[in-house]
């Protein structure tokens, strides 16, 4: 497999579904929470939807069990994190008619009408080109639809300090460099790409190798400390409109 940010996923698939399941670290936690504020954010949202980096399909589970997206269309550049959501989705979901495509999602670009509501969740920190991808996902936007974006924010202290530690590691292990967005540089993004931010919510703390070194303590961190995070955390996500 030629593209890296595939063949990392592809290796990391089971991984990726444990996390929505399991319990007791800062990992399962912040995966967790970011399905349960991504179905707050959606809630104004219905019509079609598109997850364009689905993973392991959980978020795109939940939204579609609302009812209230009677077609959705997943997409993801791994074949394993692809079947992994076909497989949920398949199982649990019989109220919306589904599409599954394995694509690279700049690649990706429906024919017939947009899209009411976008998922762009775990994505860009893997391909970057925040301008290039926000400009595309704006092209298969409805009229009135949105865009669900998620970074981890580098401005956050935690954020700068793992970056400052891992950056030459990761790069090794992967074969591409993460890439990290400031809420300045969101905010910059979508003003060049005249969309709006309709609303933004904070999540994790972002204590530096806290599962690494103890992961039950920063579990018990996380839970406890949900409204400083919801100020300051180091996680982001942004419901995106038109202009």
């Amino acid at each position: 497999m030629n593209d890296p940010v595939a063949a990392y996923f592809e290796k990391h698939a089971e991984t990726h579904k444990r996390q929505f399941v399991g319990s007791g670290s800062g990992a399962s936690f912040y995966f967790q929470k970011r399905l349960t504020l991504a179905c707050e954010l959606a809630e104004g949202s219905a019509g079609r939807l598109l997850d364009c980096a689905a993973g392991s399909g959980e978020i795109t589970c939940a939204l579609l069990e609302s009812g209230r997206f009677p077609h959705a269309t997943i997409v993801d550049i791994s074949p394993a994190m692809l079947q992994s959501a076909r497989e949920l989705l398949s199982s649990q979901v019989t109220n919306a008619g589904l599409e599954f495509v394995h694509s690279d999602i700049f690649n990706f670009k429906p024919s017939d009408s947009g899209f009411d509501l976008i998922l762009c969740l775990g994505l860009i920190a893997h391909v970057g080109r925040l301008d290039v991808l926000l400009a595309h996902l704006k092209s298969m936007l409805t009229p009135s639809g949105r865009i669900m974006l998620q970074t981890t924010l580098s401005d956050h202290a935690g954020t700068r300090i793992v970056r400052a530690l891992t950056t030459r590691r990761e790069l090794a292990k992967r074969g591409y460099r993460i890439s990290w967005f400031s809420q300045r540089d969101i905010v910059e993004a979508c003003r060049r790409s005249e969309l709006a931010i309709l609303d933004m919510r904070r999540h994790s703390l972002g204590v530096p190798f806290g599962d690494r070194f103890w992961p039950w303590a920063n579990y018990q961190l996380e839970t406890r400390l949900q409204k400083w995070s919801s100020r300051h955390g180091a996680d982001a996500i942004y419901l995106l409109e038109r202009n």
